[in-house]
């Protein structure tokens, strides 16, 4: 599939062409990312935050200025400077606590095949979520943004945020466990 096919699907909201972006771009996306990002998971978080960030503003790609490749690049060097900015700003804090961060299923992260799938579950998962929950969702467990900060970019109360999240944490876990998580 041609770059200009990728964008066309995208632009009609055709989720097949967010995978045919990652299979044609991941690799170029990941060396992008390692240069300034050191560890394989943050390394990942970042390459998914690329291709979602892509997904996002699809409707916003401008061929003409610049190829999708040249698109894409740039926002892996973004997507890059940002989880490098982030992984030192919380190196020491963990604003999310143990009993927050249950999903109330024990994931199996320790078997790679099983690490690699279950990772594949949460991200399709995470990605079918209806907007802007996902993106609060993600704003909170992804970039770790306080309640309150993300109740503010999304012009909604902290307890409207925190209602979103509960009600999200939870369906989250009945849909893992429908979609074939692999538990420990």
């Amino acid at each position: 599939m041609t770059d200009e096919e990728i964008l066309a699907l995208m632009q009609q909201n055709d989720t097949s062409a967010l995978d045919a972006l990652m299979e044609r771009y991941k690799t170029l996306v990941s060396f992008i990312i390692s240069q300034s990002v050191r560890g394989s998971a943050d390394i990942e978080e970042a390459v998914q935050d690329t291709f979602f960030k892509v997904w996002r503003n699809r409707s916003s790609i401008d061929t003409e200025r610049r190829s999708l490749k040249g698109y894409i690049s740039m926002v892996a060097k973004s997507c890059a400077e940002d989880k490098r900015r982030s992984t030192a700003r919380h190196a020491n804090t963990d604003d999310i606590s143990e009993k927050e961060n249950d999903l109330g299923i024990d994931i199996d992260y320790e078997d790679e095949a099983a690490k690699k799938e279950n990772m594949r579950i949460i991200a399709e998962t995470i990605r079918e979520m209806p907007s802007p929950d996902r993106e609060i969702f993600i704003d909170r467990y992804y970039f770790r943004l306080a309640v309150k900060d993300i109740a503010d970019m999304h012009g909604l109360k902290p307890k409207k945020v925190e209602n979103i999240l509960a009600r999200r944490k939870k369906k989250l876990g009945k849909e893992l466990l429908k979609k074939g998580i692999i538990l420990s």
